[in-house]
């Protein structure tokens, strides 16, 4: 594949509200309905991520659930996590339940693995944050064991099993692509590169602009420390995106809907502050400055290209549709973007 020529999916955190989504089982069938649009307008991804116990992200607590239910209507398209929060989670449970996407969808599943961002899932699931790291790590090293083609033995810290066969095994072989979500701390992201880990990023997030790509130099150094070839990795950029005939009307139309996504983390966990390298901004100056990819088609084009030279970005996933959006205004922005950007960049 040329290296310049850039992946696109589509990022689905579902961020509900119900007097404007209405009732839960008809949310699904339009989410469902435009993914079935993306594997048919040549899309390469859908990323469904994991959330629980808030409109933010949680009516989608099981991934592996939803997404084994996309791959049976579905042909072509790829189908990933962004992100499994693994260190809430049994990691041979987890090796089980993907590796059923990956034979449910012959073959389609991209893994993502996390520490996760909501400080408040971890306290209710009664899981100390402060072990995320090593978890993480222990448990990606189970899962790797389970998907091979030997019985898991594994002693550590958190974890000790002891001849376990896992079953099914993924139909991709050694393993489904494996990605890491990074964001706060360059150790994840060299950690990442000396594993050959895929990386996921939040370009939007940093207060700093200069911080994604000392970031990202971090993972490439330990791509090279291990010997890994950085031409066989991608770097994914997460962004809310609105294809529209103007920037002025993308900030009139995408606004709101933009508002409530942000309305519906924070109520997430109230108690959430943002400090340090991170920052949160408003809808319109996301917009407007560019954090969020919008406005007419070439201006789309544009942010892109700008954040692909400024951190090395060779995939894009999309979120479409957001706090409460209209189906047809999702549709729209769906097949404008298929048809009016992507040409453009693959």
């Amino acid at each position: 594949m040329d290296r310049n020529a850039m992946k696109f999916g589509a990022h689905y955190l579902p961020t509900y509200v119900p007097d404007l989504d209405g009732p839960m089982n008809e949310f699904y069938q339009r989410m469902f309905g435009q993914m079935e649009e993306m594997d048919r307008l040549g899309y390469d991804h859908i990323w469904v991520t994991e959330h629980h116990f808030a409109m933010y992200g949680g009516i989608l607590p099981h991934p592996p659930t939803f997404l084994s239910a996309i791959a049976r209507t579905t042909n072509r398209i790829r189908l990933g996590v962004a992100i499994n929060v693994l260190p809430l989670h049994n990691p041979l449970d987890v090796a089980e339940s993907y590796a059923m996407v990956d034979v449910v969808s012959n073959g389609r599943l991209d893994f993502g693995v996390g520490k996760g961002s909501e400080a408040h899932e971890y306290k209710k699931f009664g899981v100390n944050q402060a072990e995320a790291t090593g978890r993480m790590v222990e448990g990606m090293e189970i899962i790797r064991q389970a998907w091979s083609d030997k019985p898991v033995h594994f002693k550590g810290e958190f974890y000790n099993v002891h001849s376990v066969p896992v079953l099914p095994k993924p139909v991709q072989r050694p393993h489904p692509p494996i990605w890491v979500g990074c964001a706060r701390s360059e150790d994840s992201f060299r950690w990442a590169g000396e594993n050959g880990y895929h990386l996921m990023t939040l370009p939007y997030l940093y207060r700093d602009p200069q911080m994604l790509p000392g970031f990202i130099r971090a993972y490439r150094q330990g791509l090279a420390k291990s010997g890994h070839d950085f031409t066989a990795t991608d770097v994914l950029g997460k962004f809310h995106i609105y294809v529209s005939s103007s920037l002025d009307k993308a900030v009139e139309e995408a606004s709101p809907y933009l508002e409530n996504y942000l309305e519906v983390h924070h109520a997430a966990d109230t108690e959430r502050k943002e400090a340090g390298l991170l920052i949160q901004r408003d809808a319109k100056t996301q917009i407007t400055e560019g954090f969020v990819i919008a406005g007419d088609p070439e201006r789309c084009v544009d942010t892109i290209q700008r954040w692909r030279e400024s951190a090395g970005l060779t995939t894009i996933s999309g979120t479409f549709h957001f706090g409460g959006m209209p189906q047809e205004m999702a549709m729209k922005n769906i097949r404008l973007f298929a048809e009016r950007v992507m040409p453009n960049l693959k």
